[in-house]
């Protein structure tokens, strides 16, 4: 897919933080390059192909043991994308969301309350989502 996607963390109507290690956890073990900007995940495809993604973080001042979200740059097809991304929605007040007939998306009922209600203006209502196959499909309808 060649577009972006972003994930940002909300608290109490503001950018909010979450470990990075969460990031590190759920991307395990195809994050083939966090050194510098984009951090890289990378599938194993079919045959020497590679799915890559690129992650442009967002760290809290430059302490990168805390981020507020990243940018996802050409988000590929893989299933295994969009699995991390339910995980982290799951465990985090984050919401995902891209250009176009996409509302913010989260994974869990208490993220709603700390989403800034000025991004939900623009955005829409927000959705659960409890699988990757579901953020496939709304990424498909944007």
């Amino acid at each position: 897919m060649s577009f972006e996607a972003y994930l940002n963390c909300f608290q109490n109507g503001e950018e909010g933080f979450f470990p990075t290690a969460l990031v590190e956890a759920a991307f395990a073990p195809f994050i083939s390059s966090r050194e510098g900007e984009p951090w890289v995940v990378a599938y194993p495809g079919s045959p020497s192909i590679l799915d890559q993604t690129d992650l442009y973080m967002t760290f809290k001042d430059r302490d990168m043991s805390s981020c507020s979200g990243f940018t996802i740059s050409r988000p590929t097809g893989n299933p295994r994308l969009y699995e991390a991304l339910v995980k982290l929605l799951q465990a985090s007040n984050s919401i995902l969301f891209c250009i176009g007939d996409c509302p913010p998306l989260v994974g869990r009922t208490e993220t709603i309350s700390h989403i800034n209600p000025d991004v939900m203006e623009t955005l829409g209502d927000p959705v659960i989502v409890r699988s990757g196959a579901e953020i496939v499909e709304w990424f498909d309808r944007a």
